[in-house]
């Protein structure tokens, strides 16, 4: 991605040096929850790793509502490196948000996406913006495995990336938040007016330029993962509901498939009636009656999180608050 350097040098996202040279400038942005313990380490790691010669860096740390010292330590951290800044949430918004916050925050004409635990690896960041610079808009990193994982975490990921495939026609299989973009792909992004995001499904979505790295996890430094597995359900469900309204679909063939059987039913018992004889009507007014009820609570259950979805929509409230 060569640049005209009269170009560079009215471009906003552009840092001019002493020798009148302009330098990118990447930013970097670093979602953080109840890190406090390791952050102050883990951020210098990612500038030490990230930095080279013919870029500039700043590092956008969004405090997603932390209990801990993060908040504390992070602004401690940006008084002795101006490259830090801090955002700081006022509750628990989620990492979408968080994402979110900082892209809208960030000054660079690219964006990097990292966890702060180095489960990212940053010494990656330079090889991703060297595919930039050859006009590649987006550059994902995908994990090239799974060993790490427990084994129910790993068959929960297959499960949810096969059904949102299936749903949506996107595959992002190994895909995580781990990203380069573009400033015109931040700039898009930040456009799009839905309030809950999947940054993963969106940034796929756009269907610009991209190429995938892979990337072996590391060992998590510091703490336990945040995610319990009713907040990986609830995340899996509204980030295939955000892409596709397939399952609305499936109210439909349930109801076909409820008046195959009870017709079924029907037509045995009716056959029976005509034949004298007698059968156990009780049992099969409850069988009937499960199924019935299950398959219109289920339908009932579909719609009514679509409807919910509309709702948080349409009260249009802001995606984060900043303190």
């Amino acid at each position: 991605m060569q640049r005209d350097n009269s170009d560079k040098k009215r471009n906003p996202f552009f840092v001019m040096t002493k020798n009148d040279e302009a330098k990118p400038l990447v930013s970097l942005v670093v979602p953080i929850y109840n890190e406090g313990e390791h952050i102050l380490a883990n951020l210098q790691t990612i500038l030490k790793s990230a930095q080279t010669q013919w870029y500039d860096l700043e590092l956008i740390a969004v405090d997603d509502g932390s209990r801990d010292e993060s908040q504390k330590q992070i602004s401690m951290a940006a008084t002795h490196d101006k490259r830090i800044r801090l955002i700081s949430f006022t509750r628990n918004f989620g990492k979408e948000a968080a994402i979110q916050a900082g892209l809208a925050d960030a000054r660079g004409a690219v964006a990097v996406i990292l966890d702060s635990d180095l489960q990212h690896p940053p010494e990656l960041i330079p090889r991703m913006i060297s595919i930039w610079r050859q006009g590649i808009l987006i550059v994902e990193a995908r994990k090239q495995d799974r060993r790490n994982e427990c084994l129910t975490n790993r068959l929960y990921a297959k499960l949810f990336y096969s059904v949102f495939q299936y749903f949506s026609g996107f595959d992002i299989n190994g895909q995580s938040d781990f990203k380069l973009i573009d400033r015109k792909v931040i700039d898009t992004y930040l456009s799009l007016p839905e309030k809950v995001r999947f940054f993963r499904g969106l940034v796929h979505w756009t269907s610009y330029p991209s190429i995938q790295i892979y990337f072996l996890v590391p060992q998590r430094v510091g703490g336990t993962s945040r995610w319990s597995r009713i907040k990986l359900l609830r995340y899996a469900i509204n980030n295939i509901t955000n892409f596709s309204s397939a399952p609305l679909q499936i109210v439909s063939i349930i109801g076909f498939l409820t008046l195959i059987i009870g017709t079924l039913f029907g037509a045995i018992s009716l056959f029976q009636k005509i034949n004298g004889h007698s059968i156990d009507g009780f049992t099969t007014v409850i069988l009937l009656l499960v199924i019935i009820g299950g398959a219109i609570l289920m339908g009932l259950g579909i719609i009514g999180h679509y409807i919910a979805r509309l709702y948080d929509e349409v009260k249009a409230r802001p995606a984060y608050i900043i303190k």
